[in-house]
């Protein structure tokens, strides 16, 4: 059986990129393996992302006990002084602050149930032959006739036809702190600059906090003890964390969040969606968004078989990465306090220096 779309690669990309040709009358093939992790990091919904959902007629899931709103952010970026932005000022309605893996697992369940098929497997191999994709996932042999790659960051497809560039080597450390304190903890979300990097806490609906710390790849990280004492070294991260006797509770881990895209973002046979596409600084709040804008726009434009629709998006998906480094270098460069140190000197001028992003060629 030659299938007509395949999707390789779940998250947020590939469930709404699966949902959305299934809506539009197509039956895909979803290739993406079950990640049975406690907890996936990356739980700042902007509220940009709700008008996505509508479209998808997934804006209900928000509505869960498990999810609940950002109604303010701290940071303390560029001095000390804590800076609040309230959720009054957005349009859209407040950010949500997400179980991010209940919020997979019900789009998964929508894609499904709109007639998505779905393969709980990595792809071990692929290939190209008589213009159609041979997918080799398990003891499954997938053929198919245009493939959505929605495999992150290591873009399995896309990176093989199109360069990948990187403009940092961003990357996390995390672990989740719980209180046995019975007050309820004030839910919010904090930012903070230092001199090594920077800091994010998020309280979560069931009163986990999730403490994040940010750097590069190559410089000095935390194991767990450390993770804990430096975050206690902060100023308004530690004083949240001590007020209400917050611990940290289990391994922290380490995932790569650079700054990283692919260029053209589309190829004979093959579009990249989510971070195959782009892949963007935590600190824009944008990844989410973006999975959900680029994995609509361009199963849209599959579905229509409409070559000027998908050329837009690639396009778009090139302006949207240079806007998007012009506006990161804006951020990171009014942080001077630490301008000669290894993070912020790197930051001063590598986003302003990045080469405009390739065109797509005439190749869909």
């Amino acid at each position: 059986m030659i299938h007509q779309v395949a999707v390789l690669g779940g998250g947020i990309a590939g469930a709404a990129a699966a949902l959305r040709l299934a809506q539009g009358g197509l039956h895909p093939v979803w290739i993406a393996q079950n990640r049975q992790d406690a907890f996936k990091p990356g739980e700042h919904l902007s509220a940009a992302a709700i008008p996505l959902l509508k479209t998808l007629g997934s804006d209900a899931m928000l509505r869960s006990e498990v999810h609940r709103h950002a109604h303010s952010t701290y940071s303390a970026w560029g001095s000390d002084m804590l800076v609040e932005r309230n959720a009054i000022v957005h349009l859209e309605g407040p950010p949500i602050v997400l179980d991010r893996r209940a919020f997979e697992d019900a789009l998964t369940a929508q894609a499904v149930a709109a007639g998505a098929q779905r393969i709980e497997q990595d792809v071990g191999n692929l290939r190209v032959a008589d213009g159609l994709w041979h997918l080799d996932a398990g003891d499954n042999q997938i053929t198919a006739g245009f493939v959505f790659d929605a495999t992150g960051r290591k873009a399995i497809v896309a990176s093989k036809f199109a360069t990948r560039f990187q403009a940092d080597k961003l990357s996390c450390q995390y672990a989740l702190f719980t209180s046995s304190a019975l007050e309820d903890p004030r839910p919010v979300t904090l930012i903070e600059a230092e001199a090594r990097g920077w800091w994010y806490m998020s309280v979560l609906a069931d009163q986990r906090v999730i403490v994040n710390f940010y750097s590069d790849a190559d410089l000095p990280g935390f194991d767990n003890a450390q993770l804990e004492e430096n975050a206690h070294r902060t100023k308004a991260i530690s004083a949240y964390l001590s007020d209400y006797g917050y611990r940290i509770s289990d391994d922290a881990k380490r995932i790569t969040t650079n700054s990283s895209w692919i260029a053209p973002a589309i190829g004979a046979g093959w579009v990249a969606i989510g971070d195959a596409s782009a892949a963007f600084d935590p600190l824009s709040s944008h990844g989410m968004t973006t999975a959900l804008w680029s994995a609509i726009h361009a199963a849209d434009a599959f579905v229509a078989q409409d070559r000027g629709k998908m050329h837009a998006y690639a396009e778009n998906v090139a302006k949207g990465v240079e806007q998007y480094l012009t506006a990161l270098h804006q951020v990171y460069s009014s942080e001077k306090r630490w301008v000669d140190r290894p993070f912020w000197a790197r930051r001063a001028g590598t986003y302003a220096k990045t080469d405009k992003v390739p065109k797509a060629e005439n190749t869909f």
